[in-house]
């Protein structure tokens, strides 16, 4: 492998970092206030603010002045420019991360769509989020943990619809199942626990956590179809073979 070729980092690396960092907020969010209320010894406005800086301001700043936030760090990738492979400036950092909150994994799953494996919120703010290129030089096995550049375009079989077509067309196919699928939960639920009514403002734990790992399963499954070119309305099509391969002796055959 060349070792000059940028190997993007994978979805699930993302994800397990995304999550690393979601545990971080959390313990700031609790854990702020509470110094601060030891510090003043009362309640105040600044409990507050000590609440909800990290949430708003972490992931910005780390992503503009280190490169990366600690979850990335620990999955060995980090957050860089397009244009320059520099860090990202922080106007374009926040830009990035309130897109990525707004958007959640709608934005995240798009990677599957993108040549370069980037999310939404990487093209907002032109970003790629790769392998960390000091933790590749330190140990050159790491770099099969990434991915290069995906070429649709390139199947000698197949053409593919535009990415804005089968990401558009996947939206449309996982709004229609989020619907099915709500009403099938909402049935099963009915016929099969006793003085469950439509009135009721929760179901079951048990079920409930059921039906949110079935509907990961869903999503991502169509992600992958729409971005494979299965989903109807953005089905990949079969190239027609060229007259030359069909006759290559150039001859008429009548």
């Amino acid at each position: 492998m060349n070792c000059n070729q940028v190997l993007y980092a994978t979805l699930p690396r993302r994800v397990k970092a995304s999550i690393i960092d979601g545990v971080v907020l959390m313990a700031l969010f609790i854990l702020c206030p509470l110094a601060i209320g030891s510090l003043t010894g009362s309640e105040s406005g600044l409990n507050a603010i000590a609440m909800f800086t990290p949430l708003f301001l972490l992931e910005p700043i780390l992503i503009t002045y280190l490169g990366f936030t600690l979850g990335q760090f620990i999955f060995g990738i980090q957050v860089v420019r397009v244009d320059t492979g520099g860090k990202c400036p922080l106007l374009a950092s926040f830009a990035r991360y309130y897109t990525k909150i707004l958007l959640g994994s709608l934005s995240m799953v798009y990677m599957l769509f993108s040549k370069k494996h980037q999310a939404i919120h990487d093209h907002v703010a032109k970003t790629l989020v790769v392998l960390s290129h000091k933790k590749i030089e330190q140990n050159p096995e790491f770099a099969k943990y990434g991915e290069t550049e995906q070429e649709f375009e390139n199947d000698i079989t197949y053409t593919y619809p535009s990415i804005l077509r089968r990401f558009g067309f996947f939206c449309i196919w996982i709004v229609v199942a989020s619907i099915v699928f709500g009403v099938l939960i909402e049935g099963a639920a009915l016929l099969m626990l006793p003085g469950y009514t439509l009135d009721t403002e929760k179901m079951p734990k048990q079920i409930e956590v059921a039906a949110n790992l079935l509907y990961s399963i869903m999503f991502i499954s169509l992600a992958v179809l729409a971005s494979k070119g299965y989903l109807p309305g953005a089905k990949r099509k079969k190239k027609e073979i060229k007259a030359a391969q069909e006759n290559p002796t150039g001859k008429d055959w009548f």
